[in-house]
């Protein structure tokens, strides 16, 4: 099999256009929530945003830059004395006319004979607190277990994060926009001389796990995929569900669904409503003591990208939490073992 490139999507701070980045959103609403006077209406323009328009639009290529050393990434290998084999830097590159930066880990050549085109992959980061946020967050751990293995692995920041500009004030349009980032850094990544286009895959954790589900069905290409304690909770009503406990009562969220759907057909927007799409193999690991997210739900998820003809499969860990804390070890080498086992 041709080894695959597996790209690293650093998880985006809110899910892409699901709806299990809400559980996050809503527990920080305080400066997300846009019902107050001095917050902005839905823009009128999303409909660039559901599956059809992100089918159609598909990744835009635009300028790559290296930048420095990542040094709160670096502060921390060095807290674990990791050995570090590759070279280290963050980046940016353009999407929609804005610079998003990240981290990309690439093998350093050995001898005069080696591939000079690598497996790359892309990793999706979970929810971050933009405050104390630095490049590779959430990321930098598995990325670096794959580096040492031989790939490119490229975490990205997104918008309003690290090194990148700002997002849109537009809660709702920061958080579908995700998607067309990573779309607009797959197209980017493939241009460069050191991956491979035909080897690259997704990593995600919690809230990336829609986004790098979304982005299989947008491209409909084989993007070997795997994905950690993804949310994989419909939307909207995942919105609805995880704003019970707030201060409001879930008022809030109630209010912004509500202004949302008065505009939109929320079913383009749902991941759940277009597996027949993808057309990459996928593998969650979940474990059963995780408090955000539920075995139940990464079944169901499997079961219909089955019902589809894809190959998925769900691994469950047994007593471990939404980090896989008790199995880090475990998982990642069974990860590792899936992406060689898929094109890498």
């Amino acid at each position: 099999m041709k080894r695959i490139l597996i790209i690293v999507l650093v998880g985006a701070g809110l899910i892409g256009l699901g709806g299990g980045g809400w559980i996050y959103y809503w527990k920080h609403k305080a400066t997300l929530v846009p019902l107050g006077a001095e917050q902005p209406a839905i823009s009128k323009n999303l409909e660039q945003y559901d599956f059809d328009a992100l089918r159609l639009r598909g990744g835009k290529a635009g300028a790559f830059e290296l930048l420095g050393e990542p040094k709160e990434v670096t502060i921390l290998r060095k807290r674990i004395k990791e050995k570090v084999t590759w070279v280290s830097k963050e980046y940016r590159f353009m999407s929609d006319g804005k610079w998003v930066s990240g981290v990309i880990n690439v093998p350093v050549l050995r001898q005069a004979q080696d591939v000079k085109r690598y497996p790359t992959i892309i990793m999706i980061r979970g929810y971050a607190e933009k405050v104390g946020y630095y490049p590779g967050s959430g990321s930098w751990k598995m990325a670096d277990y794959l580096a040492k293995e031989g790939y490119v692995t490229i975490s990205i920041d997104f918008l309003g994060y690290g090194l990148s500009d700002s997002e849109s004030s537009d809660v709702m349009e920061a958080r579908f926009a995700k998607v067309s980032q990573v779309l607009d850094l797959l197209a980017t990544i493939k241009q460069q001389s050191f991956v491979d286009p035909a080897r690259v895959g997704i990593w995600a954790h919690s809230n990336g796990g829609q986004i790098a589900l979304s982005v299989l069905e947008a491209t409909g290409e084989d993007y070997p995929t795997v994905l950690w304690a993804p949310m994989t909770q419909p939307f909207p009503q995942s919105v609805l569900d995880t704003s019970e406990s707030d201060p409001d009562g879930g008022a809030g969220a109630r209010a912004m669904i509500a202004q949302f759907t008065k505009y939109y057909d929320a079913r383009r927007y749902a991941f759940e409503n277009y597996y027949s799409w993808v057309k990459s193999p996928v593998e969650i690991f979940q474990g059963t003591h995780d408090v955000w997210c539920k075995v139940e739900w990464q079944q169901t998820v499997v079961d219909a990208l089955n019902t589809h003809g894809q190959q998925a499969t769900l691994r469950v860990v047994e007593g471990d939490d939404h980090n896989f804390s008790k199995n880090w070890e475990q998982v990642a080498k069974e990860t590792l073992a899936y992406y060689r086992l898929n094109k890498g």
